[in-house]
């Protein structure tokens, strides 16, 4: 949460308090709120992966549309001599007599049904990703928060140290002690800095305008309630894609007999003024060197990958599923033990405060101790993060649908 000039931790005036909040944090009064929500919706219409996946739907309905019984356009043939004596012509639609165009409709169905499964994972992958890395941004800046009130408690407890030492109620291994400890907050906080400019980066991915927006105090307010699930997307995309492969091989073994032409042809003599001649014409190749050995072959090894990847994808699918809700249940009940850990941070350094300046404890034990109470605080902090990317992890693994919010465009497609 933001520092308040209340916290036990601050103790510069309140007129610095507030340039600190005013310099520093400019835009938090005035920013647009930005939910885990919003941060989906924006990923689900802009994200790469999520506009490739939307886009190849329609593509390979496409695919679908351009074959069938017939699998290539009719030709048309039209001849005259010079002197225009001689008219002749030929009309020829080539057919599949052995059915490679209702196997090449089949494999083109099966790729929809596979591009519609990548579809719908890739979505639920971005959404989880988005909300992962929105939980992230959150953490980083309360880490840097935290970091720059180390900091700056430092340079006051330095400042203290100082004002001792010059009166003599101060040794000078403990100025040495302090202005090292202010050195090791300073390293921190600009690590902090640092990390959390990278973490809005990362959520700029999702959702441009979130550099300048007002994110959720809570990371744990990313996770949606849970819902039915469903059958995984994943595991139904790597069956169509087997089905794909196996009408790919029944089209490939169908076209070792070659396309059978079957049309008209005509002719008229306009020297000798004879009638229009019209009969049927047919022509056919004949499968003598070559009856499509190499398409087979292709076909047949690219069937066993297909088989060999959906039995992976379903190892992996059932691993997850028997592992990851564990994971995520250890992780919400061992962060539930935890209590109010920001509390309890900020009254030991309270504490610690109080000790030094009423002389209880010196100045090396006090850089020891708030070291330790900001180590734990910090890795409190980490272990939040983490619960929230277990349980995200979950919902990936169940395909919760309500990852995706109900009114977002993916409900549309």
């Amino acid at each position: 949460r933001t520092p308040t000039s209340g916290d036990p931790l601050i103790s510069a005036p309140r007129g610095v308090s507030l340039a600190f909040v005013l310099g520093l944090w400019p835009t938090t009064a005035w920013a647009t709120p930005l939910s885990a929500d919003d941060v989906v919706r924006s990923a689900l219409s802009r994200h790469p992966d999520a506009v490739a996946s939307a886009s190849a739907v329609p593509a390979a309905e496409a695919r679908r549309r351009e074959v069938g019984t017939f699998l290539e356009n009719p030709e048309a043939s039209v001849g005259v001599t010079v002197d225009g004596a001689l008219v002749q012509g030929s009309l020829n639609q080539p057919i599949s007599i052995t059915g490679e165009g209702w196997h090449a409709r089949r494999a083109a169905t099966a790729g929809v049904d596979a591009a519609e499964s990548d579809a719908r994972r890739t979505d639920l992958r971005v959404a989880a990703e988005a909300r992962a890395t929105y939980a992230w941004a959150v953490t980083t800046r309360e880490r840097w928060q935290l970091a720059d009130e180390a900091m700056r408690q430092s340079t006051h407890l330095r400042q203290a140290v100082e004002a001792r030492e010059a009166v003599g109620e101060a040794r000078p291994l403990d100025l040495r002690l302090a202005r090292l400890a202010e050195a090791e907050a300073t390293e921190l906080a600009i690590r902090a800095r640092r990390e959390q400019a990278e973490a809005l980066t990362a959520l700029s991915l999702y959702a441009p305008h979130a550099v300048t927006a007002e994110l959720d105090d809570d990371p744990l307010a990313v996770l949606p309630t849970t819902a039915a699930t469903s059958e995984r997307s994943d595991i139904a995309a790597a069956e169509a894609r087997l089905r794909e492969a196996e009408a790919v091989l029944r089209r490939e073994r169908a076209a070792t007999m070659p396309l059978l032409g079957v049309g008209l042809f005509f002719e008229r003599d306009e020297a000798q003024g004879g009638p229009l001649d019209i009969g049927p014409q047919i022509t056919v190749g004949v499968p003598l060197w070559t009856r499509n050995q190499g398409g087979i072959g292709t076909s047949r090894a690219e069937l066993d990958l297909a088989g060999a990847e959906l039995e992976s994808v379903r190892a992996r699918v059932g691993a997850e599923r028997a592992v990851l809700p564990e994971v995520g249940a250890y992780a919400a009940e061992a962060l539930g033990r935890l209590g109010d850990f920001e509390q309890d941070a900020r009254e030991a350094l309270a504490s610690i405060e109080l000790g030094w300046t009423t002389g209880e404890i010196g100045v090396s034990e006090a850089v020891l101790l708030r070291r330790e109470v900001l180590d734990g605080w910090v890795a409190a902090l980490d272990a939040r993060q983490s619960t929230v990317e277990a349980r995200l992890d979950v919902l990936l693994a169940t395909e919760d649908p309500n990852l995706i919010p109900a009114d977002s465009a993916m409900e549309d497609r």
